[in-house]
């Protein structure tokens, strides 16, 4: 039967009252091709993310088998180094010029990324010319706020080891941002320290970073449930309550870690231990204050620094031949290794604003 055509003009039939209204269905949803694409999405950003990465290390790879073409030459047979002033020869005093940046962590340099200016690198650099008798100085420019007790330590002790290898050699340390705590330490090996007008010099001291989250954790319903072989081998645990007999056991090893502290610069400046006391509370030092109570020697720039390097050594300006790491991977590669050291470098510094409950010379 057919249905009767529908009548433009015909007024449409008033809504019946008593039917019951229903909302209509809703759309069916497509969870399969949602998921589909969101699963597409994810892996297209994995890829792209691989090759983001895979790139730059291709690029180091290339640049390290291609130092050379890309402007690197050796300045001397087999050489680490690079001349940056002053001529090579029989009667020429080497000078290591070294930088070192950063907060001092005792990481290991990154193969391809890591800056040659991070604690790692330095001390490897300065381990690497102990026995080099073609060495009779290191400039160190420093700009570090410290870091971790044994790295510094190391650096003291490579600085150390440098200067009785060879009979008459001696250790600069030029100021940067900052010289403090850990940075400072190891500058207790100098002959000679000289600030930049601007140079921050001190935090004398220790610390032991924590944290105590009980009350939050008891707020969420967080619990901690460590099984520890002693009463004080979870000492430090954010989410117990603070343990004052904790607390005294993590004194007693930040005062013995003062007290080498204290000797240390009492012996590198020659200052009575009792002054060094007075001043070793964790306070900075402006340059001008540092060097009126001899925690520095003068103030100044690099750019007239070679005058006190000769003083020192026994030698005129002209015998200085003053080199600096050798970039074995091509300037290329140092480019690559640029912003990623720093990016490595900002994220390991944001991190410290938590660390482990390690002592540290740092200042924060």
């Amino acid at each position: 039967m057919e249905e009767p055509a529908l009548d433009p003009t015909r007024p449409c039939p008033p809504p019946n009252p008593s039917a019951a209204w229903a909302p209509p269905a809703p759309p069916k949803r497509r969870l399969g091709c949602l998921a589909g694409v969101l699963g597409g999405c994810l892996l297209s950003a994995l890829l792209v993310g691989a090759v983001i990465v895979s790139i730059p290390l291709g690029l180091a790879a290339i640049a390290a088998h291609a130092g050379d073409a890309l402007g690197e030459v050796d300045l001397r047979q087999g050489a680490r180094h690079a001349l940056l002033r002053g001529e090579a020869g029989e009667n020429a005093r080497g000078v290591l010029r070294l930088s070192l940046r950063g907060v001092i962590t005792g990481l290991p340099p990154n193969r391809w990324y890591s800056p040659e200016d991070c604690d790692a690198a330095v001390l490897e650099a300065i381990e690497a010319v102990i026995a080099d008798d073609d060495f009779d100085a290191i400039l160190l420019d420093v700009s570090s706020p410290g870091g971790g007790v044994t790295p510094s330590d190391a650096l003291y002790h490579a600085l150390e080891r440098f200067k009785a290898a060879k009979e008459g050699r001696r250790v600069i340390v030029l100021g940067g941002d900052l010289v403090a705590s850990g940075a400072y330490y190891l500058a207790m090996q100098a002959d000679w320290i000289r600030l930049r007008p601007t140079t921050l010099v001190g935090s004398i001291g220790v610390i032991v970073p924590g944290l105590n989250a009980a009350g939050l954790a008891q707020k969420l319903g967080i619990a901690d449930n460590s099984v520890a072989s002693g009463a004080s081998k979870d000492l430090g645990n954010p989410l117990k309550p603070v343990n004052p007999e904790h607390n005294a056991i993590l004194k007693t090893v930040v005062d013995a870690l003062y007290e080498r502290f204290v000797a240390l610069v009492a012996k590198g400046r020659a200052l009575p231990e009792a002054d060094v006391r007075r001043l070793a509370d964790g306070r900075v030092f402006s340059a001008r204050d540092a060097v009126n109570l001899r925690l520095a020697d003068d103030i100044g720039y690099e750019d007239t620094l070679d005058a006190k390097i000769a003083e020192l050594l026994g030698c005129s300006e002209g015998d200085l031949a003053v080199y600096g790491p050798r970039r074995a991977g091509g300037t290329f590669r140092a480019v690559l290794g640029e912003l990623p050291g720093a990016l490595g470098q900002g994220v390991g510094q944001a991190l410290l604003g938590a660390p482990p409950a390690a002592p540290q010379y740092l200042h924060r």
